[in-house]
């Protein structure tokens, strides 16, 4: 890997006067160096990752790029597509291809580019948060649920600062007044902790984007799901039906308690157009009311 990031070593912030432009001409570059040529529209422009249908000996795929800006971005996400590209039994996009290079200039900058098969279906919701309930096939929980467990069969080293337990401890004491609820106790395992209404399809699913993969607190990926469905109670059930079993063991109400705090955090600078926030709060003095 070209990026091996190591205590005093660090990638200096990269100056890009026209950020859309420096993403377009990284795509270009990245379609060159694998073979794809790029479809004109349907591009995605993301701070983290550009975007574009493709086509890659006769079928049409996703070319993803993205350049790894130290100063805003985590190596351990840079490398998420690509060291998922291995986890089998998951509903997701499948790594066909990858190149890596670096770009010229007087701050070199490490970029990916990956061909991914391509993803029909739509987003379930443009929102984090789900306001209005998406239209799911018959299999979509069940697929959900046999994806989640294959993952959390996975073993991995890939960790995230906020996911351990000491930083859980400074979370949950800064959000609720206790760092160690009574009755409810962290396990850890695989997770995927970018599980949003808007990195899953609909209606049929596939788990979009991998970027945020790894060790968490088992129950924290589909405990985030869970909580930003409050707003539409009938998939909120449908949810919490099929994964009972976690939700409700003393490890899947910590995550529930963790990923709340990590919604109430963002919602101090993101609009609540779902008015999640007070059921957020009604949900957690639940789950601290209980004791075993």
């Amino acid at each position: 890997m070209l990026v091996s990031p190591r205590p005093g070593v660090r990638w200096l912030p990269a100056r890009v006067a026209d950020w859309e432009a420096w993403q377009l001409e990284l795509l270009e570059q990245a379609g060159e160096r694998l073979g794809a040529e790029l479809s004109r529209t349907g591009r995605v422009y993301r701070w983290s990752a550009t975007g574009s249908p493709a086509f890659f000996e006769g079928v049409r795929v996703w070319l993803r790029v993205s350049a790894f800006l130290e100063n805003t971005m985590d190596a351990e996400a840079w490398r998420g597509t690509a060291e998922a590209g291995t986890l089998k039994g998951i509903c997701k996009p499948a790594l066909l291809a990858r190149t890596e290079w670096t770009t010229n200039g007087p701050t070199p900058v490490p970029v990916s580019g990956e061909l991914l098969t391509f993803v029909s279906d739509p987003v379930a919701s443009r929102s984090r948060f789900l306001q209005e309930p998406p239209t799911l096939a018959a299999s979509w929980m069940g697929d959900l649920r046999s994806s989640l467990d294959a993952l959390s069969e996975a073993a991995t080293e890939r960790r995230f600062r906020v996911h351990d337990a000491e930083q859980y401890g400074y979370l949950l004491n800064a959000t609720y007044g206790c760092s160690h609820p009574v009755g409810i106790a962290p396990e850890f395992g695989t997770e995927h902790i970018d599980l949003t209404w808007g990195n899953i399809s609909a209606p049929n699913l596939t788990i979009i984007d991998w970027e945020h993969w790894g060790v968490a607190v088992r129950g924290y990926g589909i405990g985030y799901l869970y909580l930003t469905s409050l707003a539409v109670p009938s998939i909120a059930r449908r949810i919490h039906e099929t994964f009972a079993d976690l939700l409700d063991s003393p490890t899947g109400r910590y995550a529930q308690l963790v990923a709340a705090a990590v919604i109430i955090r963002n919602l101090t600078h993101l609009p609540d157009d779902a008015a999640l926030a007070p059921l957020l709060h009604r949900h957690t003095d639940r789950l601290l009311a209980q004791r075993s």
